[in-house]
């Protein structure tokens, strides 16, 4: 009888997981996938006339500047720490001066990451995804900015509400795959890869290729806070570490960047008088100029 309560306890916990069982890295995670989810769908959708526009207008205007910066860099820190030497550097720390130290460097100074060997093949990491998530972001924004250079010529008006396909929410499958890429992923597209989104969305699409680019050294802060954040994920510390996950999640240059392109948006919006004109809009300050807020530490 205790066996078969056990079994089913064990049962409950996989179905119904705790949300204590979830760590704030990952929690922060998704609501930059959901946007970048997003991006695939319009990224695939044909923008035809002011209900495509609208629709899509509807769909982004969901998403919370906050939340899709701290997933961003949440997605910086898993893609650093899937650095094989990156990771094993702060783990032979740990093993030389003790877990505890570690962590309270990690606490009291946000370079300390940066200073351990083998950083800087986790800062090019870094600095590739920003470059691809940029660049497909980019890509969506050229489609509505094309649409409005070409308005002209094309239907503006519609009847009725349009809906866009795809799924409106993160899919069980999709939260699988964002939480088991894992660090130091052995899957065939990883955290920070140019298809990585593409592949969460189940999208067949060409991702756009990128430029190799250096850090912008005016925006290592960003850098750092992800690369501290991804040595407290290779120490295993997000739930011991739940204030400085916090703190570094917060990363005010990247959130300042959202913000003002979250506040062109509306302003942008409210002076608009057509279709082609919300289309710049979306184009210049929902999609491409988030991407540069990504790219920012890539010169």
């Amino acid at each position: 009888m205790l066996r078969t309560l056990t079994a089913i306890t064990a049962s409950l916990a996989l179905l119904c997981p705790s949300s204590a069982n979830a760590d704030a890295v990952h929690d922060a995670l998704e609501a930059y996938a959901l946007y970048q989810n997003d991006v695939s769908t319009l990224l695939d959708v044909d923008v035809e006339n002011a209900r495509t526009v609208d629709a899509a207008r509807a769909r982004l205007a969901r998403h919370n500047s906050d939340r899709v910066s701290r997933g961003w860099i949440a997605y910086g820190a898993l893609t650093a720490a899937q650095s094989q030497r990156f990771a094993s550097s702060i783990e032979t720390r740990i093993r030389r001066d003790g877990r505890d130290s570690v962590l309270r460097s990690l606490r009291d100074d946000v370079g300390y990451a940066r200073q351990q060997r083998n950083s800087a093949q986790a800062v090019q990491l870094i600095l590739t995804a920003a470059s691809a998530d940029s660049a497909r972001t980019a890509q969506a924004g050229s489609l509505y900015d094309r649409f409005a250079r070409t308005a002209g010529v094309v239907q503006l008006a519609g009847t009725g509400r349009a809906e866009l396909p795809g799924v409106t929410r993160l899919s069980p499958d999709m939260l699988d795959r964002l939480r088991g890429a894992g660090r130091v992923s052995q899957a065939s597209v990883a955290y920070g890869e140019r298809g990585f989104w593409d592949g969460v969305a189940g999208r067949d699409g060409a991702a756009p290729r990128v430029r190799a680019g250096g850090e912008d050294r005016s925006y290592a802060p960003v850098t750092d806070h992800m690369l501290t954040l991804a040595a407290i994920v290779v120490a295993d510390a997000e739930r011991g570490e739940r204030r400085r996950v916090e703190t570094l999640l917060n990363e005010p240059l990247t959130q300042q960047c959202m913000h003002m392109q979250q506040l062109q948006l509306r302003q942008c919006l409210s002076v608009s008088v057509d279709a082609a004109e919300r289309a710049y809009c979306l184009g210049q300050h929902a999609l491409t100029g988030p991407g540069s807020c990504f790219a920012s530490m890539v010169r």
